[in-house]
């Protein structure tokens, strides 16, 4: 049986605040999640002039769910990405457990964030 997460993304800007919501299988760990899934996402957002830029590359890729389908849902795991844009700050959340991501992120850094949350 595969494992599925689902995952929530906050945003936070002059532009847009809003969230939207994502699901998939194969990762049964909010570090996984935050490997594979969750980094995409940050270094995406990081690289992106403007939010809606990355708003709309995400939702064209169709890799949203409705947020009745969220709510739905029964994951092996629950986290969340919340991006504060004029700040440029980044935090994950899985379960009770809380990382602040700092402004500059570089995918060795994320992923050493995540390793540590598996400690």
């Amino acid at each position: 049986m595969t494992a599925t997460y689902a995952l929530s993304v906050t945003i936070e800007s002059h532009d847009y605040r809003g969230e939207f919501y994502l699901m998939g299988d194969e990762y049964d760990t909010g570090e996984d999640v935050l490997k594979y899934v969750a980094i995409d996402h940050i270094l995406a957002m990081k690289q992106r002039p403007h939010v809606v830029e990355y708003l709309l590359e995400t939702l064209r890729d169709g890799e949203n769910v409705s947020k009745a389908e969220y709510d739905q849902a029964d994951p092996d795991v629950s986290c969340g990405l919340h991006f504060d844009v004029n700040h440029q700050q980044f935090g994950f959340w899985v379960g009770d457990r809380r990382v602040e991501i700092g402004r500059r992120p570089t995918k060795s850094e994320l992923r050493s964030i995540a390793d540590e949350l598996s400690v």
